[in-house]
């Protein structure tokens, strides 16, 4: 155990220096840095000094035009060890820990590290300032805000710990771990107040049976996540002793997943596929491609969340559409890649031409439909998309052709059906063969009177008639 302790209960000489080391802080940031890291090393438990060190960090990151967008780079290839060497020497994983930071004052990885070694020290306002400081460089991320909020809880600062409950609602409305932290944390200041933990009944001083079962849940999911924790340890050694068994990195990456962890759980299939075993290994690459879209998927539905919050906000605006850009340049870039390798992978065909649909790029993604048609799991999709692209490029005739396909092929009424034969309308209407466009319309109308806006174009017909 290490107490936390101030500046001020530091040796009178290193107080002196870290006063030196203030004055020199504009002047000659480098020197002052220096000395900060230096005593910090010494004296692990000053908090108020290593929050003095990470404002001069994130300074000097700002003063050399980086900021700490900057140094946000792709996702990390260095897998978290979650507190495996921690557990063994956490006062050595703090220095560790540091070394990294100040590397880069944005690695999370290094901030989480020092949570992790602070915890098993005792060190709690430690852990409360390192998932603040993660929070400052992903303020929208659930999980990190979950470990925050629990922070605090476990800190006694059972206030912050309901301000952060509410902060992950106004992000994830429906969020369950957030409910449950704030129920935990309301719980907790009723106890300090009543002096419950007194009581031989806990449970009947509760304000009602639900909330007793609430907090019963909570245990559980807490036991879930303790668990999780304890097989991602025993799995880490197992891959010490066997560094060459792909199953025991598939196993970490899973378990990484389920904890909600998607950076540590694509490293850890990074780290699979840097192995001889892994680097021929089609499966792993294609585990890697569906974490990462995951995760982009998760960056994209946060944004979006707080975009339907403060839809004035058009930095966050931005942020959403730029978070939508960055996954389609990342899954157009690996689909080329696949279909490079893979020629003969009609699947990825397929794939890469939905994607170049989608980006409007109408002439380059036939020959993928033209081809993906070879693959009978895609055929009647992709005959859908090549008659949609040769419609955009206005090569109805061709569109045509592949609409009336689906429409004789396809014997029941599904959307895919219904969607050819809306498209054949659209051909037709597009050529000006209204008559045709009409009958259409009507089959579609027919069978589903909601589907897109078949109801208008029918009832827009017969007005004119009339």
């Amino acid at each position: 155990m290490i107490q936390e302790i101030s500046i001020a209960q530091l040796d009178p000489r290193q107080v002196k220096q870290l006063q030196a080391a203030d004055a020199a802080a504009n002047s000659n940031i480098s020197y002052s840095l220096e000395i900060y890291s230096s005593i910090l090393k010494q004296s692990q438990g000053c908090l108020e000094l290593r929050k003095k060190l990470r404002a001069l960090q994130f300074k000097n990151i700002q003063a050399s035009g980086k900021g700490i967008n900057g140094l946000l780079g792709k996702v990390t290839s260095v897998p978290f060890m979650f507190g495996a060497k921690a557990e063994k020497d956490p006062e050595g994983s703090l220095v560790k820990a540091e070394t990294l930071i100040d590397k880069n004052p944005a690695n999370v990885l290094g901030h989480e590290m020092i949570a992790e070694a602070a915890n098993l020290l005792g060190m709690k306002e430690t852990v409360v300032f390192a998932y603040e400081t993660i929070r400052k460089i992903h303020p929208k991320n659930l999980k990190f805000l979950k470990d925050l909020g629990n922070a605090y809880l476990d800190a006694g600062k059972t206030e912050k710990a309901i301000e952060t409950g509410n902060e992950i609602l106004k992000l994830s409305p429906t969020d369950g771990d957030a409910v449950d932290l704030m129920k935990r944390a309301s719980v907790a200041v009723a106890m300090n107040k009543g002096k419950w933990e007194e009581s031989e009944d806990f449970r009947a001083q509760l304000k009602d049976e639900d909330e007793a079962q609430a907090l019963e849940q909570q245990a559980k999911s807490v036991t879930d996540a303790k668990g999780l924790e304890e097989l991602i340890r025993q799995t880490y050694e197992k891959v010490e002793k066997e560094p060459a068994n792909l199953t025991n990195y598939r196993q970490l990456s899973d378990y990484y997943q389920r904890y909600g962890d998607l950076e540590n759980a694509i490293a850890w299939i990074q780290e699979a596929r840097k192995q001889e075993a892994g680097q021929g290994d089609v499966s792993l690459e294609e585990k890697e491609r569906e974490l990462t879209i995951e995760y982009f998927d998760n960056s994209i539905s946060q944004w979006h969340q707080t975009h339907l919050t403060d839809p004035t906000n058009l930095e966050v605006k931005n942020s959403w559409e730029q978070a939508i850009t960055q996954k389609k340049l990342y899954e157009k870039s690996q689909l080329e890649s696949l279909v490079q390798r893979y020629p003969n992978d009609y699947g990825y065909r397929y794939e890469l031409g939905v994607n170049l649909y989608e980006n409007e790029d109408y002439e380059n993604c036939l020959s993928h439909f033209q081809l993906a048609q070879r693959n009978a799991k895609v055929r009647l999709d992709a005959i859908l998309y090549l008659g949609r692209a040769y419609s955009r490029k206005n090569f109805y005739d061709l569109a045509i052709e592949q609409f009336s396909i689906l429409k004789n092929e396809i014997q029941v009424m599904d959307d895919r059906k219904k969607d050819a034969i809306y498209e054949l309308g659209c051909c037709f209407e597009s050529m000006g063969k209204k008559d045709k466009a009409i009958e259409e319309f009507k089959v579609v109308y027919s069978a589903d009177i909601s589907f897109r806006d078949v109801a208008d174009k029918i009832n827009a017909f017969y007005s004119q008639n009339a």
